[in-house]
């Protein structure tokens, strides 16, 4: 079994050429070590405290490191991994005991379950230190090197993270005095991914390496030498790993976009051709921003700003967003009328004096009696005084203080009536519409402005539950595998009692949540 020397240090690939990998720790104590890993930066600080993971912050935010519940393996992915961390330190901690009462141990690196390279460690090489550094991974000349350390901090988990600049918060600090807003600097500003600099070339040279043509070193149609050709390919699938993994979480953050920028510039690329070559994913990205955003029902002005300004930067065009960009319209609409700004329309009903129609669409409504169920279609117009439903066979009408509920469905809405007449599911094409505006004109007229009838606050999904829930399902439809028309349902209904919690939550297409309506 190849091992590791205190200090001694090895190219990485002489162990594994894997990039995905596991680190774990045997240290035999009286009690088990807290192992963590820390993602260092070039100048070997702590600079983003996302890429600390210990029992408590389990994975960073592209996933490139993650820690299991047990708290002993740490999974790395090396693709994922930003180009601002330059090092990965393993390294173990304990509040109660040095670590000169720990027997053999060692640490370890693993590929599919099978130990790669091993660092023997003895408690004699330390005395009162309650902190160490066991393993470390770390950037040279754009390969990965690992050594063995073995170095205490007698100080503990607070003496480990201050020499990595990082500090261990007080669980009661003093009150600080006010402090003025930080100045938004030019770096905190989103800019255009930048193309890496090209060789100055000639009609008859390769653009990439400057290097002239000749009968065996052939340029293709993009003016291109073989071997320049091949770089660039790999080049721009490291790119895309990259952009996926950036993605991983549902958002772009500052310092994603910033790594891509430097992945740009490490593989020479052209931005412009990079982004290009990611713009199913990109499309994607922004396609989950609206649905995470539809989820709530609501549009908030910061979501509506990330859209639009990824749309730019990642240089998406409007023909390949045009379901996102009608959602999205869909979602401010509803957001608005919300906020108590219902529009009003002209109507072909004769209403009474002073009413005035807010919203009309043609529907069909569900009714249910002890034997059998039939389903009626009709036009439903609600207006500031009531709702009217109209059918072939007449119709009724519903006084907004007979409503006691309005659960929104995937392709309509449930009104729960104090009377029965009319009572049940209207099934519409724009149900987010309906559902606001019914929300809305119930609210004014019982005086609630602050106070939601529909369910919608209730089934609010946390972002986090959210994340969960597309990554076990893949961005797919549980039921038939579609990628398209994603939304998130509650497999035992809202209405029914079931909670907004990744184990009662899945992704289904609109089609399939169409098709199992309330049903368990």
């Amino acid at each position: 079994m190849p091992a590791l020397q205190r200090g001694e240090r090895a190219p990485l690939s002489q162990f594994t050429s894997a990039q995905r990998f596991t680190l774990t720790a045997r240290l035999p104590m009286v009690s088990p070590p807290d192992l963590s890993v820390f993602g260092l930066d070039e100048a070997r600080q702590l600079s983003d405290d996302r890429y600390f993971i210990f029992y408590n912050q389990r994975q960073s935010p592209e996933h490139a490191l993650q820690l299991d519940a047990t708290g002993q393996i740490f999974t790395i992915d090396l693709s994922k991994i930003p180009l601002a961390i330059h090092r990965l330190l393993l390294t173990a901690t304990h509040d109660d005991y040095s670590f000169h009462t720990m027997s053999e141990g060692h640490a370890s690196l693993n590929e599919d379950g099978r130990e790669r390279v091993r660092f023997s460690i003895s408690g004699s090489l330390f005395q009162e230190e309650r902190a160490v550094i066991l393993m470390e991974l770390y950037r040279y000349k754009d390969h990965w090197r690992i050594a063995g350390v073995g170095q205490g901090f007698s100080g503990g988990l607070q003496a480990l993270l201050e020499s990595m600049g990082g500090v261990v918060t007080d669980p009661a600090p003093a009150p600080l005095p006010a402090a003025t807003p930080p100045v938004r600097t030019p770096e905190a500003v989103w800019k255009p991914l930048e193309s890496a600099p090209q060789s100055v070339t000639g009609p008859d040279t390769c653009r990439r390496c400057g290097r002239a043509g000749t009968f065996f070193r052939r340029l293709d149609t993009q003016q291109l030498c073989r071997e320049c050709s091949s770089d660039l390919q790999a080049g721009m699938q490291r790119f895309r790993i990259r952009f996926q993994a950036a993605c991983a979480d549902n958002l772009m953050e500052l310092h994603e976009w910033r790594d891509l920028q430097q992945t740009i510039f490490q593989e020479r690329l052209n931005a412009t051709d990079a982004l290009a070559f990611v713009r199913p994913q990109a499309v994607n990205l922004l396609e989950r921003t609206v649905m995470m955003a539809r989820a709530d029902g609501l549009l908030d002005p910061k979501t509506e700003e990330v859209f639009y300004r990824l749309q730019q930067l990642l240089q998406v065009p409007n023909t390949l967003l045009t379901r996102a960009l009608t959602d999205l319209e869909e979602l401010r609409a509803a957001t608005h009328i919300r906020a108590g700004r219902v529009p009003t329309i002209q109507s072909a009903l004769i209403l009474d004096s002073g009413e005035i129609a807010h919203f009309e669409t043609p529907a069909t409504y569900r009714h249910v009696t002890a034997t059998r169920s039939r389903n009626i279609s009709g036009r439903l117009t609600l207006t500031s005084k009531q709702i009217h439903f109209v059918g072939p066979e007449g119709g009724w009408n519903i006084q907004f203080g007979k409503v006691l509920r309005i659960e929104e469905l995937p392709n309509g809405v449930n009104l729960e009536l104090g009377v029965k007449k009319g009572s049940g599911v209207y099934q519409v094409e724009r149900s987010l519409l309906l559902a606001a505006t019914l929300d809305a004109l119930v609210r004014m007229h019982k005086r609630l402005m602050l106070l939601p009838q529909t369910e919608k606050a209730s089934r609010h999904i946390p972002q986090d539950v959210r994340n969960q829930v597309w990554h076990h399902d893949q961005g797919k439809c549980r039921e038939c595998g579609d990628s398209n028309y994603l939304e998130f349902d509650h497999i035992i209904p809202f209405s029914k009692g079931g909670a907004s919690t990744f184990g009662n939550l899945q992704l289904l297409c609109r089609r399939c949540n169409l098709k199992k309506g309330d049903r368990l």
